[in-house]
């Protein structure tokens, strides 16, 4: 059985645009050359893909760098280089993407949502791309484009139609296996339960999933006992079932310590998260076959449904009462989900595959920063690093081909107008040259 994991942080890289050419081929007639070097390919982009087949972040603890592959060359005759092959990686559905900065950029809620997470470089020019009335044998060629390499997170929330929550050895390990076919570790002490548990429930004909989420105890909203690791869980889920440790009714004020137990769990919810403590909820009291005292139990389930809320009577280790819960439970997924069918059928199917993408608003921004530095004042604009990137800098020609572009997007006015003076020393990039008029 694949090791639970439900946070992981990896590095991404998408594949490098490929290079150009400068080729030539000679006319046997009156011996004319002509440019003929093809464009290189595009780099792979990384694209995260939720899918069923998994329910684990662990495979990514040990494989933490992931690489797309790299846009082949180009060549002679115009022959332009291959694409690389885009890398798929497939992750939970329910997992939330996150960028470095923890700023949320998708959720994969759904099989077949997926987030393009790095985007493949372009392929440079080759020299035949270059070929104009005034460059009429060019002999240079564009550098593939070169990505960066970036870090983001990634957190899975399971998803379920109904969350199994309570304090520790309330018994909801001991409930999930009686209503479902999971078979979680069970033992008579606290913290039982150290990862979600996920069991299909079969009934009338019709199944749905249930969590049993690890115990919630005081604080954890705060992140008490890994709190905020366990309460993710629940925040997919349709209906909470909160499950009561009966056996605390036998105890000195049994009552009371009973109701503690239900007010701090509403509590930890609510401080959580308001959207999810709003959510439709039932109310378990399990154990009943400890309490020999029957008016008691029927007592405090009469003060605990004032509220409205169904209480329910189970003992998980007789089965006493898990038929009539496993027919609420179902009652309550079924009206969820037919409340959620009303949704109009467009917005349902791009509900069901979403496609994330990286912004390239960087790439489209015109506006130029200017950073002061003890070599010069250095221009911030991904557009014109990327340029610069891509030449061949070391090629007089190619430099020209530089200047001109520059020239053309008039550059060295829009430099003088933010404040640098001719003589200025410039830097773009690995490009440092001076402003003149």
């Amino acid at each position: 059985m694949a090791i639970f994991l439900d946070e992981a942080k990896i590095n991404v890289k998408a594949g490098d645009g490929g290079n150009g050419i400068a080729t030539f081929f000679n006319l046997k007639s009156g011996g004319k050359k002509i440019a003929s070097g093809g464009n290189g390919g595009k780099g792979g982009n990384v694209i995260i893909r939720a899918s069923d087949s998994i329910t684990t972040l662990y495979g990514f603890k040990k494989k933490i760098h992931l690489k797309a592959e790299n846009g082949k060359a180009g060549s002679a005759n115009n022959k332009s280089g291959k694409d690389g092959r885009d890398l798929i990686v497939p992750v939970p559905v329910g997992t939330i993407i996150r960028d470095s900065g923890n700023n949320t950029v998708a959720d994969l809620s759904s099989e077949g949502d997926e987030m393009l997470v790095s985007r493949g470089g372009i392929g440079g020019r080759g020299n035949a791309s270059f070929t104009s009335q005034i460059r009429r044998f060019p002999s240079f060629y564009e550098k593939g484009e070169t990505i960066e390499e970036s870090w983001i997170n990634m957190e899975l929330r399971l998803v379920a139609d109904v969350a199994l929550v309570g304090f520790p050895n309330a018994g909801k390990s001991t409930i999930i296996s009686k209503i479902s076919a999971a078979r979680p570790k069970i033992a008579d002490y606290p913290f039982t339960t150290l990862v979600p548990t996920l069991g299909v429930v079969i009934f009338d004909d019709e199944n749905f999933v249930v969590a049993d989420i690890p115990g919630v105890i005081e604080g954890a909203h705060k992140g008490t006992g890994l709190g905020h690791r366990f309460l993710r869980h629940i925040t997919r889920s349709a209906v909470l079932a909160m499950v009561l440790d009966g056996q605390r009714l036998i105890e000195s004020d049994g009552e009371d310590l009973l109701f503690e137990s239900y007010d701090v769990l509403r509590k930890e919810i609510k401080l959580y998260n308001i959207e999810v403590y709003k959510k439709d909820f039932v109310i378990i009291i399990n154990k009943a076959d400890l309490i020999p005292d029957k008016d008691m139990l029927k007592r405090v389930s009469g003060r605990l449904s004032k509220g409205g809320k169904k209480v329910i009577i189970v003992s998980a280790v007789t089965g006493e009462g898990i038929n009539s819960l496993v027919a609420d439970l179902h009652v309550r997924v079924k009206e969820n989900r037919e409340r959620l069918s009303a949704i109009d059928d467009v917005q349902k199917e791009k509900k069901k595959e979403r496609v994330y993408t990286i912004s390239d608003d960087a790439l489209k921004d015109r506006k130029i920063r200017i950073e002061k530095s003890p070599d010069g004042f250095v221009v911030k604009n991904k557009r014109l690093e990327r340029m610069v990137a891509m030449t061949d800098l070391e090629n007089e020609e190619a430099l020209d081909y530089l200047r001109y572009r520059l020239k053309k997007m008039k550059i060295g006015d829009r430099l003088k107008e933010l404040g640098i003076g001719e003589g200025s020393t410039v830097i773009i990039g690995n490009l440092v040259f001076e402003l003149i008029d």
